[in-house]
């Protein structure tokens, strides 16, 4: 996979050490779009977990770069632990977002609600259900 700012991410340990450098630098936040790419690349668990764990050093994140990071959170098909970090990724963000037009009918933290109102009616592991209770009292 080539186009991004981290090249061939089958090259995950030089991914991981640039990963690394942007965040340590703060030049993480030019690079959104990139951890989103991260975020989706599903051949390698250790740089989607990275991408989570540099995103609570952005202050500024977009809309695109939460809903991923939400799409983690609410994805079954992947492994508990991971769908934790994104919900813990998640509480540490969404102050961050910033509020909706008013005339827009739904915002981004409506939806976020409504997700993690359906997450907490399934029968997800009780650490799971902990993290997403975390948020809620931010996007009420």
């Amino acid at each position: 996979m080539h186009g991004t700012v981290f090249g061939n991410l089958d090259e995950w340990g030089r991914v991981l050490e640039q990963l690394g450098e942007l965040t340590r630098s703060g030049a993480i936040e030019r690079h959104q779009e990139d951890l989103a790419m991260l975020l989706r690349y599903q051949d390698n668990w250790r740089l989607r977990e990275a991408a989570l764990e540099a995103i609570p050093a952005i202050q500024r994140p977009t809309e695109a770069l939460i809903r991923e990071v939400c799409r983690i959170m609410l994805n079954d098909g992947l492994y508990y632990q991971i769908r934790v970090l994104a919900a813990e990724v998640l509480n540490a963000i969404i102050d961050r977002l910033l509020p909706a037009p008013q005339d827009q009918p739904t915002s981004l933290r409506c939806e976020i609600r409504e997700h993690i109102r359906a997450l907490l009616d399934t029968q997800d592991v009780p650490v799971l259900h902990q993290a997403v209770r975390r948020i809620l009292p931010k996007i009420a």
